[in-house]
């Protein structure tokens, strides 16, 4: 069983509100690049993903970005390229409903 550790969780009402894009408020680093992220949403309309994730990098001027990925509804694991320090960006396609995004770090004891 692959051991992890909720470092995100959080509930949006995307449904009345254009809401552009989510910064998750955490600093992962080389270690946090593999994750699970959950996506559970009630859309208003047929989408085949949530939307768009983003990986930011923090060491770096200009916080380019390093990896993009498609984020599809449930639960996702995610290797994120070793880089340094950066944070997500989530950004979601509009009218989701209520929705719940989750992350997790899993732990290095058990990633291999």
């Amino acid at each position: 069983m692959i051991e992890t550790q909720l470092v995100f969780k959080n509930e949006y009402r995307f449904d009345l509100k254009q809401v552009t894009s989510v910064l998750v408020p955490y600093l992962f680093s080389e270690d946090d690049n593999k994750l699970i992220i959950v996506v559970n949403a009630q859309p208003t309309r047929n989408y085949r993903s949530s939307g768009r994730l983003e990986q930011i990098l923090f060491d770096l001027p200009n916080k380019p970005v390093a990896n993009s990925e498609i984020l599809r509804f449930g639960e996702q694991f995610f290797e994120f390229p070793k880089l340094g320090k950066f944070k997500l960006q989530f950004f979601p396609n509009f009218y989701l409903g209520k929705t719940s995004l989750s992350i997790k770090k899993v732990l290095a004891s058990n990633a291999d």
